[in-house]
């Protein structure tokens, strides 16, 4: 069996207003440098959502000093007590292990994305052809330790991966405990677009198969 670290966020009913986010810190040499050799295979969505997560992960207090505070200054409705529990959550965890990109992860998450999109459906781990996630996960090998989280909301990485962090109204808090694993070292990302400017992301991850 493989274990499950999350559970579908939708953020439809969720409104935003538009605002400019604040400057975000300058570019990060080490997380540049890890992701150098994987920067053809990358479209530019997929390279920002690899670089905020390995951002966020390299060192977690920076990320909710840097990038985590200032957007709660743009949006201060977010505070709440599951972004109190946050600053907690990122003070008190260590350097994570990079992510790197897996082409067969991509291709499953990009694979759920899709078939929701097309559908217009809401997110959901199970995708409309009924294949789960662990039927997804066993079809591309993947026998160890498995995460995903899924994201519906405004087309921008950082501030979508910041409500993942967040965690609003999931009581497990699922998609939080996903990005903070230390176990994961793989991720695979899918990404299409709703009515509305929203879109649908979905973050695979999965731990080493060795």
């Amino acid at each position: 069996m493989l274990p499950l670290f999350s559970i579908s966020q939708h953020l439809g009913t969720t409104t935003l207003e538009v605002k400019d986010l604040p400057t975000l810190p300058r570019q990060d040499i080490v997380v540049e440098t890890f992701l150098k050799p994987y920067s053809n295979s990358l479209n530019p969505v997929e390279k920002e959502w690899f670089y905020w997560t390995n951002y966020s992960r390299s060192n977690p207090k920076r990320f909710w000093d840097s990038v985590v505070a200032p957007i709660l200054a743009v949006y201060p409705g977010f505070r709440n007590s599951y972004t109190n529990s946050l600053r907690n959550d990122l003070y008190k965890s260590p350097g994570l292990p990079f992510v790197k990109p897996s082409s067969t992860l991509t291709k499953s998450a990009q694979g759920l994305a899709t078939g929701l999109a097309l559908k217009k459906a809401p997110p959901s781990h199970t995708a409309p052809s009924g294949a789960t996630f662990e039927d997804r996960m066993k079809a591309i090998s993947i026998k160890k330790c498995a995460g995903e989280n899924i994201s519906f909301g405004p087309p921008n990485p950082v501030l979508m991966l910041v409500l993942l962090f967040i965690d609003e109204g999931v009581p497990d808090l699922g998609h939080r405990k996903t990005l903070l694993s230390s176990n994961f070292v793989e991720m695979g990302i899918g990404v299409s677009s709703y009515p509305e400017n929203k879109f649908m992301v979905v973050q695979d991850f999965a731990c080493s198969q060795e």
